[in-house]
């Protein structure tokens, strides 16, 4: 069975509190019923109704919780978008790699001692300086 597809003009029209289409990785979510419920409240969903909505889901960072809430309200795809099979994966991280402020603490590590070996060549600089003048 052929998923249904819908064009963004025909999403765009569905932008009122009373009938609220919005776009999510390619996929439509009808949430108009949900309008009331949304704990973010209505006035985010209107912000993004009629469009795509996921960078402004993705920044909010919903639990997995809302996202498999979601699902409920799906009732198609873009028209023309890739199938979901065919999406581009984020890479997922190796254990082998750093974890990010990991990373940071190294190098911020010669960060503090840059200054510190400033201090030292400069005083060892001038106890040079100011021992070859005397003599």
């Amino acid at each position: 069975m052929a998923e249904t597809t819908y064009t963004l003009e025909e999403i765009k029209k569905h932008n009122s509190l009373s009938d609220l289409w919005l776009i999510y990785n390619n996929d439509v979510y009808d949430v108009t019923k949900f309008v009331e419920d949304h704990p973010g409240g209505e006035e985010v969903l209107k912000g993004t109704a009629g469009k795509d909505s996921t960078q402004e889901f993705d920044d909010v960072g919903h639990s997995d919780s809302a996202k498999s809430k979601m699902k409920q309200f799906r009732i198609g795809r873009v028209a023309g978008a890739p199938p979901r099979s065919e999406e581009v994966k984020k890479p997922k991280a190796t254990k082998s790699a750093a974890p990010v402020s990991q990373v940071r603490q190294q190098n911020q590590g010669m960060g503090m001692k840059a200054p510190i070996i400033f201090i030292i060549v400069a005083l060892i600089a001038y106890y040079l300086a100011t021992g070859q003048s005397t003599a």
